[in-house]
């Protein structure tokens, strides 16, 4: 029998996450960082500058329709 192939960490891939946001879904922080490509810093950037974070316990979710709002008015948060 033939032995299974181990990958090194370095040769696996990242799990794949679909990058549509939709407006009326809620995502966890993490998983709209990932859809979005945001690291960390972006993360808090962008919450920084106003993007509406809803806790529940200790997750940090946002709403579609808040990221989406977010987005279009260039990362501000008046919506002049």
């Amino acid at each position: 029998m033939s032995r299974p192939v181990r990958l090194r960490p370095s040769d696996r891939q990242p799990p794949a996450v679909p990058g549509a946001i939709l407006s009326d879904a809620l995502y966890r922080l993490d998983e709209a960082a990932a859809r979005l490509g945001w690291g960390g810093h972006a993360l808090r950037a962008a919450r920084r500058r106003g993007l509406k974070v809803h806790r529940c316990g200790k997750r940090g979710y946002v709403a579609g329709r808040d990221l989406l709002d977010f987005i279009t008015r260039g990362g501000s948060a008046d919506a002049n």
